[in-house]
């Protein structure tokens, strides 16, 4: 048995995969706060796709919504999201890195048309890792990941998990740090009341400011919606907050692809101060979205090894991680995924609720979740 693991750290493109990804996780964890990067995944589960071959590689094609069978389409998509990354970063502005490597068993070599397709479009370096430590190599990979994401995402590897079964693993990785435009001041956080539920409350530092954001209220959403940017840049945290206690779960099934107009006017915000960090096995979330070969024997995985045996998927995780406080927000991800072989103011938007959240631009979302409880 030889095991392919996928790691990912991330971010997440605005496509209807990624919204699928996150309804099922959203669904799944719909009582405790949450967040992921389902760019990360798609990415991740992309790079899988330029070595897969046959029904493997049409499942994914078609689970993923990749532009067309075309592999070349693929690489054109996301060689231009990295570069689009790597050209945003501005003085003072926030700070987001994406970084995908390829650590293969030094009993094994990649494919070398694999191995060129990858390593332009995104970004992927590969390194021959031994295995004869199997603990030894998880520190490595973990040590590379903590780097990645400065030091937010710990111990991504199980030191038990690296036997000399595993073939290659596959890692992508995320990292945001953004100032708002309009920070709070933290002399005027007070401790407040947050309503967990109809029959729950818990006391937080709730932050507080009054100024003019783009914000509105939507009737068929029954939902206010601000947008707090982040300073120096077109990134922002888009805030969804139902108006009754118990009304997170509906309001995140009608938000997939929300583009309204927000209006720019003078609002009173009341947020909570909040970390959150999250960790999941996708394996399940992907069989319902469709890609269920990729975890059986009858995976094509040649074009990784270049021969039949390329192995399948045993194990997709993903971990991420969120701060949010009066000078902006902080966040990374990670994701993973083992192939064994076949075997008074005009508005007052008062978060004291669940409420769901996305950290995005005009074009991709990086981040997405939500808050049960602070």
């Amino acid at each position: 048995m030889y095991y392919l693991f996928l790691i990912l750290w991330a971010t997440s493109v605005a496509c209807q995969a990624s919204e699928e990804i996150y309804q099922l996780l959203a669904k799944s964890h719909a009582n405790q706060n949450l967040i992921v990067s389902p760019v990360s995944i798609e990415t991740i589960l992309s790079m899988v796709y330029m070595g897969a071959g046959g029904s493997t590689a049409r499942e994914l094609q078609s689970a993923l919504r990749l532009p067309t069978e075309d592999k070349q389409a693929v690489t054109t998509k996301y060689g231009s999201l990295l570069n689009q990354l790597q050209g945003q970063e501005q003085v003072n502005g926030p700070t987001l890195k994406l970084a995908n490597r390829i650590y293969v068993n030094d009993q094994f070599s990649l494919q070398q048309d694999y191995n060129l397709a990858v390593r332009g479009p995104f970004k992927a370096e590969a390194e021959s890792i031994s295995l004869v430590n199997g603990p030894a190599a998880a520190e490595g990979i973990n040590q590379w990941v903590l780097s990645q994401t400065s030091g937010k995402i710990k111990d991504m590897i199980d030191p038990g998990s690296m036997s000399p079964d595993v073939k290659a693993l596959l890692v992508n990785a995320i990292y945001f740090k953004g100032q708002w435009e309009s920070k709070f001041d933290p002399d005027k956080t007070r401790s407040s009341t947050f309503q967990v539920s109809a029959d729950k409350n818990v006391t937080v530092p709730m932050m507080v400011q009054m100024g003019t954001f783009r914000a509105n209220y939507f009737r068929d959403l029954d939902a206010q919606v601000i947008e707090l940017p982040y300073q120096n840049s077109n990134l922002s945290m888009t805030i969804f907050l139902p108006r009754e206690v118990g009304g997170l779960s509906s309001l995140e099934e009608k938000i997939a692809g929300f583009a309204r107009p927000l209006e720019a006017r003078e609002v009173y915000v009341k947020l909570p101060r909040f970390k959150i960090e999250f960790r999941d096995e996708l394996k399940e979330t992907l069989e319902k979205l469709g890609i269920r070969e990729l975890f059986t024997d009858n995976s094509d995985l040649s074009g990784l090894f270049g021969d039949k045996s390329g192995g399948k998927v045993s194990q997709v995780s993903h971990k991420a991680f969120l701060e949010v406080n009066e000078e902006g927000a902080e966040a990374a991800a990670a994701t993973s995924v083992a192939v064994t072989n076949r075997a008074g103011f005009s508005m007052f938007f008062v978060a004291d609720h669940p409420f769901a959240f996305v950290i995005r631009d005009a074009n991709t979302i990086f981040f997405q979740g939500h808050l049960v409880s602070p």
